[in-house]
């Protein structure tokens, strides 16, 4: 694996994970920007307060991602262990970031939330499709060892060489499909949130059974070996899927109402 696309530029490496995130960022704010605009007919103005919005809330998302894992393996090894991220740490930091500041500093358009969010979530699950790709160049969050065809080997990662599933392609063609769905399946129309919630929340539970990096531990009073035992990620994903769930129960609720 070569994990930087050029080994030095002026003085400075440039890792392909980098790359793919940023790659993955900008083709969300300009989805983001191209959807508020042309389907959700917000003005320019109302446009770029939202994409600052969003900005301010990646940041936040960076530093609850970083927090959350490193919490997690803090718990696990019985000393400070910051330094790695984890998605789905930072997507709820991230979210609830945003929704605060729509609550407090954007007032006027705080009935179009549900509205706002599913344009959102949709770039999101677009810059996480690149993300992960990056993720494969950079040989993180790899799979299980595996004889099989797919299996893939991370000489320089952390798999020590060897052949394991190649997990973040997974995720990524998965991310990638979710994307498009999200975008023509007309019943997904106007719920995008809450069926990434559900969707994402299944996918991530199923996937974290053939991942094999370390993501630390939760609940260690109850475990045992790790890899016998929910992971953090898993939790988590639970928790996403019963809030996708009940956003989903009220909002058939509220379009019954409207309907008698």
């Amino acid at each position: 694996m070569y994990p930087y696309l050029w080994e030095e530029v002026f003085g400075y490496n440039l890792p392909m994970y980098d790359i793919m995130i940023t790659i993955g960022l900008f083709f969300m704010m300009l989805y983001v920007a191209w959807r508020f605009e042309k389907i959700d007919h917000f003005s320019r103005k109302e446009t770029n307060k939202l994409l600052i919005f969003i900005a301010i809330s990646l940041g936040a998302a960076l530093l609850t991602s970083w927090l959350s894992d490193g919490i997690f393996h803090t718990i696990h090894e019985g000393e400070s262990a910051f330094g790695s991220i984890t998605f789905l740490g930072g997507l709820i930091g991230g979210l609830v970031c945003f929704v605060l500041l729509m609550k407090f500093g954007y007032k006027a358009q705080k009935d179009r939330m549900p509205e706002i969010l599913n344009t959102v979530i949709v770039g999101v699950v677009l810059a996480h499709a690149f993300g992960r790709i990056g993720c494969f160049t950079a040989g993180c969050c790899y799979g299980i060892p595996t004889d099989s065809f797919l299996g893939v080997s991370f000489p320089s990662g952390e798999s020590g060489g060897v052949p394991v599933y190649p997990t973040q392609l997974f995720e990524s063609i998965f991310l990638f499909a979710f994307f498009f769905a999200l975008n023509k399946v007309k019943s997904f129309r106007n719920i995008e949130f809450n069926v990434y919630l559900i969707g994402y929340g299944i996918w991530r539970f199923l996937i974290e059974f053939i991942r094999g990096d370390d993501r630390g531990e939760f609940l260690t009073f109850i475990q045992g070996t790790y890899s016998n035992y929910p992971s953090p990620s898993q939790y988590l994903s639970i928790l996403l899927i019963g809030l996708g769930i009940y956003l989903m129960v009220k909002s058939n609720k509220r379009k019954k109402g409207l309907a008698e």
